[in-house]
């Protein structure tokens, strides 16, 4: 099993109650697919970096996960099939940790080396 972060982001138009179900759904997509949801964090409504359709805001969530391909492909299938997604992105942490790691060896590195 592998160490995942996905964010995705809702259209800005339900209530608290249908993003506590989506949430929720996404929950039940990892957990019954052999995964294990180790972070979950609604962040709520924010600007969009750029407009999707006519919407200008979303509702951001952010996770982190353990899961196997299986779950991978559950969530994506869901993911594809439901209008209630305006974006969304899976990385591996370890994608995550690496890319830091470099940045910080960069920084560390003198100029002129």
């Amino acid at each position: 099993m592998k160490d995942y972060e996905i964010v995705f982001i809702l259209k800005p138009t339900f209530s608290e109650e249908k993003y506590a179900e989506i949430i929720s759904n996404f929950e039940g997509w990892v957990t019954k697919n052999g995964g294990e949801i180790l972070l979950l964090t609604a962040l709520g409504l924010r600007d969009l970096a750029q407009q999707f359709g006519h919407f200008t805001q979303g509702y951001y969530v952010q996770s982190h996960f353990k899961a196997v391909n299986q779950t991978l492909e559950e969530i994506q299938r869901q993911i594809s099939v439901s209008e209630d997604f305006l974006r969304h992105l899976v990385v591996t942490l370890e994608s995550i940790t690496v890319h830091k790691r470099g940045q910080d060896e960069l920084q560390k590195s003198p100029v002129g080396e």
